[in-house]
Parts: structure tokens; sequence; C-alpha cells
């Protein structure tokens, strides 16, 4: 038993090393960082989920902050550039929100909600941001105003029911990556559990960066 773990250690180590080195080639960098493992899901309280990741907090002033949520932020590894609707314009749950760039890749997100924007984050709009670092925090999206409250957040998951649900979508997305990617590319994809890396789904050819983004950001239920 303790050769098998030494073995499957190692396995990671060299794999999450493998798709690291990928990554780093693609953006230029020089082969000297290590890659980071997906974080464990935190999920923070008070903010509903939809089906396609992305997230909605109900401030005291009766506004919704929207944004994306950990997977989709972790599977980027970052956004070199966030394309945001301008206020006034209205949102259509599980239509386009925002787009990523990231790399030579594009990510359409959708609204959780149906509402008007009130306020964007510029800050995602003039350059690279750590997506991944903050997800809920400095790098939101969108303020928007729903029509109608209750109706708006009825169909999010919420509390521990989000929880629990975005640990199976972390799951599932490290078995959508071992069924696309060779040992060499995938971080890790193992039966225990293991996670994948940040930035894992740059890894992706173009058809299968487009599945991901049916898989998982098109707002379907899952």
């Amino acid at each position: 038993m303790t050769v098998i773990i030494v073995l499957i250690s190692i396995f990671l180590f060299v794999s999450i090393e493998a798709i690291g080195l990928v990554l780093r080639r693609r953006r230029g960098e020089a082969p000297g960082e290590h890659a980071r493992a997906f974080a464990p899901v935190h999920a923070p309280k008070g903010l509903f989920f939809s089906p396609g990741h992305t997230w909605a907090f109900l401030t005291p002033t009766g506004e919704l902050r929207l944004g994306v949520d950990e997977l989709l932020a972790q599977a980027l590894g970052g956004a070199d550039r966030v394309e945001l609707p301008k206020p006034g314009t209205t949102l259509r749950r599980g239509e386009p929100m925002a787009k990523i760039f990231r790399l030579s890749r594009t990510l359409t997100v959708p609204a959780p909600v149906d509402a008007t924007v009130v306020a964007v984050n510029d800050s995602l709009q003039h350059g690279s941001v750590p997506l991944d670092a903050d997800p809920y925090g400095a790098f939101w999206f969108v303020t928007a105003v729903p029509v109608e409250h209750t109706e708006a957040l009825a169909s999010l998951k919420v509390g521990d029911r989000a929880v629990q649900w975005l640990k199976r979508e972390m799951q599932r997305f490290t078995e959508f990556l071992a069924a696309r990617l060779t040992p060499q590319t995938l971080g890790v994809a193992l039966p225990d559990g293991a996670r994948p890396v940040m930035g894992a789904a740059l890894t992706l050819d173009e058809e299968a960066f487009q599945k991901f983004q049916q898989e998982f950001a098109s707002g379907k239920s899952a």
C-alpha cells in the first residue's frame, strides 16, 4: 500500500509539472514557477450559483452582484481581458453576459439571472487579472437590478446544496479532461478525486475547448 501511495504521489507531481510546462510555454514564460492544483471548493455563504458557473450575490442595497465561480476561474487560470456589457444592458438568464479572453481562447459566460446592468468592474477590461485568485470578491463582473428578486434567485443553488453541486462539477471537469488529454498534459485525473491544475482548460484543442464551453458555461442545467 505504501508503495502504491508513493507511486501515485510521483505521478501526480510529474503530471502537474508537465501541464505547467505546457502552460508556461504557451505564455512564453521561463520554466521556473510550479503549476498549482485547483484549490478545494469553498463557495462562500450567501452566493447563489447557476448551472453556467456564474453566481449572484444580493447586496444590502437590493442590487445583485454577478461573476464567475471558482471552477471557470481556475480552469482558465486568470484572464487577459474581460469584455463586459455596458450599464443599461438587459441580461437574460442563460444568455451571454461576458467574454473572458485568455491566451488564444475566448470563453463566453452566461448571465445567472434576468436583470439590468447598472455598473461594471472596469478593472477587468483593461489588462490581465488573476481571476482565479478572488472570483467572488475583487473580480466580480457586473452589478445589476433584477425585475423581481425572488423569481430571479429561485432557480439558483445556495448554501450546502451549492457546495455539493460544485464539488460534483469539479469532479466532472476532471473526468472531462481525463477523456481528452494525455497523461503528459493532463495535470491529473484520478478516481480518488485528485484535482487538475490551474489553467487546465487551456491545454484543450479548439474543438475540445468549445465542448468545454457547452458543457460548463452554457447555462444549461447540470
